[in-house]
């Protein structure tokens, strides 16, 4: 029967004719790497980084680099590699991302570390890579996404990072 409701065998209601929506879990099935580097570039430029706060940090710690491992780290995330040793390898892997970064190249430790204390920023970049992905892959424009896809999208974006927390976890109890 069309448009009637269905119960699963655990009990959940499901309607035919709604769909779940997913996303790819290498968003390069969607758009190309340098246009997933070239928007999370974009997104990490477009934030504060004048903060004198940051600024006075930065002088104290010259070796840290904030901006490389947001990028680095988003973009890993965004095609799927979550383990830390996986985005260190990254880093090495392609000239343009070399670029990017000023062959920065962080370490696991680094990237586990920033990756913890920085959990939300990481969350904000990967959710606006993935919106800019859904809008570039189903022709939307700058069309609003709706509160229910940002929703689905901002879950994505925890589920990659809860994935690497755990991956990371895993690697340090071997």
């Amino acid at each position: 029967m069309s448009g009637t409701t269905e119960t699963t065998e655990q009990g959940q209601d499901q309607h035919p004719s709604e769909e779940r929506f997913e996303l790819p879990w290498d968003l390069s099935e969607w758009a190309d790497r340098s246009m997933l580097r070239q928007w999370i570039a974009e997104d990490v430029a477009s934030l504060d980084w004048q903060n004198a706060e940051l600024l006075e940090f930065l002088r104290v710690n010259p070796s840290f680099q904030p901006r490389a491992l947001l990028i680095l780290i988003t973009y890993a995330y965004a095609l799927g590699l979550c383990e830390s040793d996986d985005v260190v390898a990254l880093s090495y892997q392609e000239p343009e991302l070399k670029k990017l970064l000023a062959s920065f190249h962080p370490g696991a430790p680094a990237v586990s570390r920033f990756r913890r204390e920085h959990r939300g920023l990481l969350k904000w970049a990967l959710v606006q890579c993935f919106k800019r992905a859904l809008r570039h892959h189903h022709g939307l424009g700058d069309t609003p996404i709706p509160p229910g896809l940002r929703r689905a999208l901002g879950e994505a974006a925890t589920n990659r990072l809860d994935l690497a927390r755990h991956l990371d976890r895993s690697v340090q109890a071997e």
